[in-house]
């Protein structure tokens, strides 16, 4: 319990219910540990050739870039408590969050948000001091608070590490392109398609889709990825482009 960080917690957010707890706020508990963010789980595939020096590296050979399976968050919590309350207090803990997939906030970190399954391990005590550790099977992309359709807002914003995602709704009457900003995590869109008069589509490296009034997705097209990605719309309607970024 050294190296007590008295200034960082986290909100949890459970899934199934939306139900929010703050480890500070709302149960009195600390992180205690600093490095509760492990590294991305990468993908690899290396193959051996019989009579060749070496290893052919195929990780990435069907999407071009690094393929990341999961990442491990390891949140160590404690603090003080009555004694003979422990047994109680860790009890509302299992009930609330083990077992269910959450989406946890860093207080540090307060534009972004973890996504997971949390169980509880570890839980001690000794007179009114207690500990436990929420070990989380997270994605390895932490997700931005706001989508493309959400406003970003002054407060959270870090212009260090943060980007402007949001997209408004475009007027399409005739053709127009759209230029998506490179980011970090690759995501397939939704398109939201309204007030549609006749047919509309999209055009991403000369291969052209028809979209529909209301939703949208196209599996083929990718954004947010390391390059720029330019689409282009024909036809007359409302269109909005929702994502949500992510981050390493």
């Amino acid at each position: 319990m050294s190296n007590v960080n008295l200034f960082n917690g986290c909100k949890i957010t459970v899934e199934s219910n939306n139900k929010k707890y703050h480890t500070y706020d709302d149960w009195g508990l600390y992180i205690t540990n600093t490095d509760y963010i492990g590294e991305p789980e990468q993908y690899t595939n290396y193959i051996t050739v019989p009579g060749r020096d070496g290893q052919i590296d195929m990780s990435e050979a069907l999407t071009g870039r690094p393929i990341y399976i999961k990442r491990d968050l390891t949140i160590k919590l404690a603090g003080a408590k009555e004694k003979k309350s422990w047994d109680s207090v860790i009890s509302h803990f299992r009930n609330s969050i083990n077992g269910r997939i959450c989406q946890i906030t860093f207080d540090n970190d307060i534009s972004y948000f973890w996504r997971g399954r949390v169980h509880i391990d570890d839980f001690e005590s000794a007179m009114t001091l207690g500990q436990f550790t929420l070990n989380v099977n997270a994605e390895p992309y932490k997700y931005s608070i706001n989508s493309s359709s959400e406003p970003w807002l002054w407060d959270p914003f870090n212009f260090e590490t943060d980007m402007i995602t949001y997209v408004g709704a475009y007027d399409i009457d005739g053709t127009e392109t759209v230029t998506i900003s490179a980011g970090t995590m690759p995501v397939c869109p939704t398109f939201m398609v309204n007030d549609l008069v006749g047919t509309l589509t999209v055009t991403q490296n000369n291969v052209s889709y028809t979209l529909a009034s209301g939703t949208n997705i196209v599996p083929e097209i990718i954004i947010g990825g390391d390059r720029d990605v330019s689409l282009t719309f024909n036809g007359k309607a409302k269109v909005q482009i929702v994502y949500r970024s992510g981050s390493l």
